[in-house]
């Protein structure tokens, strides 16, 4: 399947039929947020793959009884760091691109002391938005991936993030953003509607 037939066909599953999902499909899944861009390549992102039922049920009372949450076989708890963005995190990140010529040092050195690029410089809540623009971008990846493996998925967002740590017992460096419960689907949604092109496209000045 394509990127645009992915895209395309691409729908929030909320109701899976209860067959398992192979390794392999879960993994091609995890690769495909492996894979994703994020800022400096500094990788924020942490996946914990969740199968277990009453694991899942737990998870789905931490977030206010969502019952696509505890009904999908597999739910992907998607995290994040901040200590990717920290100085020496983010001096790692951008010193693994120098060997693929994408970074130089004396580049690396101009980026660390720029409160533009050095999101450290700006404390801990910027670094967590910016871990958590990531992700999404990581999650986005893996949503399409899903699709492509003949699977369906759905983004959850509405969740109690301390419920959720608590229950994964998280260490305190890791943050939960959302879910992604993960499986066949056992529905057919239509699609979405989506506002015209001309509405939310502009070409060259906005109008």
């Amino acid at each position: 399947m394509d990127v645009s037939s992915a895209i395309s066909k691409r729908a929030s599953i909320r109701r899976f039929k209860p067959a398992p999902v192979e390794k392999a499909k879960i993994e091609k899944v995890l690769e495909a947020g492996r894979r994703a861009p994020s800022w400096g390549n500094t990788q924020p992102w942490r996946f914990i793959v969740v199968q277990d039922k009453a694991k899942r049920e737990e998870l789905a009372r931490a977030c206010g009884g969502q019952p696509t949450v505890g009904a999908a076989p597999v739910v992907i708890v998607c995290c994040a760091t901040i200590e990717d963005f920290t100085r020496k995190g983010h001096g790692e990140a951008l010193k693994s691109l120098i060997p693929v010529g994408a970074m130089t040092e004396e580049l690396m050195n101009i980026v660390l002391q720029s409160d533009v690029f050095a999101p450290y410089l700006r404390g801990d809540v910027v670094m967590t938005v910016k871990a958590g623009e990531q992700l999404m971008i990581a999650i986005a990846y893996m949503t399409l991936e899903a699709v492509n493996q003949g699977l369906g998925a759905c983004w959850v967002g509405a969740i109690t993030p301390k419920e959720v740590h608590k229950a994964m017992n998280l260490p305190d460096n890791i943050f939960v953003h959302s879910l992604l419960p993960l499986g066949y689907a056992d529905e057919d949604p239509k699609p979405r509607p989506r506002k015209e092109i001309n509405k939310i496209v502009f070409w060259e000045k906005y109008q």
